[in-house]
């Protein structure tokens, strides 16, 4: 009789407990994939826009675009700014030309209401020598006139001539010549007397309310003047007339 012995367990296979380790390792794999991509929608948006590289590019294209225009725009604005700084200067200027133009308006106002004061009484347009002053100077004769005319602007100028005719002696007697001018320097600057202005011994004027003439008179060879008479002709009548005597 034989006799009973229990059953001994049996070895499992090698191949099982790796299968077991392949499927932990595995899943542990699984595992850490779906955590990073969990990680990943948790630390962008929900509304974020994933883009392309090509896009991304075409960004930046655009954004160095735009830097270059807007430096382009901040040339401009700079240059712009220059501008501005010259035409201000220009304005400045100018401003202070227009205050010295005024100034010397204002002064010329003032000086022909001085002038009018002046004004001699009598018929209207009358004219008048306020101021002669005759000088000897080398063979010649220096002379300054004022000549004034009476009444205000608004009628027809005054239009005639100066006649000087000095008293003196020639060769011992005593005789009257006309003198002509050698040089006139009228509101206009000096004009050199020639030609037919010589000969007529006269001078042109015409003036509204005052003139101002001054000149140089040529002198006969060997007369000595003594006295000159400044006459203000309107055709061939005298307007006015003074009589200077010469200083020796």
């Amino acid at each position: 009789m034989s006799a009973d012995f229990p059953d001994t367990p049996q070895p499992r296979p090698a191949g099982g407990l790796l299968r077991v380790a392949a499927g932990l390792l595995v899943g542990l794999l699984l595992g850490g994939v779906a955590g990073y991509f969990h990680a990943q929608r948790q630390a962008q948006p929900q509304d974020a826009v994933v883009i392309s590289a090509a896009q991304a590019e075409a960004q930046q294209e655009a954004m160095r675009q735009q830097a270059t225009q807007l430096r382009y725009t901040q040339g401009q604005l700079d240059t712009a700014d220059g501008e501005l700084v010259i035409e201000r200067s220009a304005r400045q200027e100018l401003e202070a030309q227009l205050r010295a133009v005024q100034a010397e308006v204002g002064r010329v106002r003032d000086q022909l209401a001085f002038y009018e004061q002046l004004l001699p009484p009598g018929p209207e347009g009358s004219v008048d020598i306020r101021g002669v002053q005759i000088d000897r100077e080398g063979g010649g004769l220096r002379y300054k006139v004022l000549l004034m005319r009476s009444g205000r602007n608004g009628g027809a100028s005054f239009a005639g001539a100066l006649r000087f005719q000095a008293t003196g002696i020639l060769k011992g007697e005593t005789v009257t010549v006309d003198l002509a001018p050698m040089q006139v320097k009228a509101e206009t600057g000096p004009v050199t007397a020639t030609g037919e202005s010589t000969t007529a011994a006269s001078l042109a004027l015409q003036f509204d309310q005052y003139q101002r003439s001054q000149g140089l008179l040529a002198v006969p060879d060997g007369f000595v003047p003594e006295s000159v008479t400044v006459s203000v002709l309107e055709g061939d009548t005298v307007r006015a007339s003074r009589s200077i005597k010469l200083e020796l």
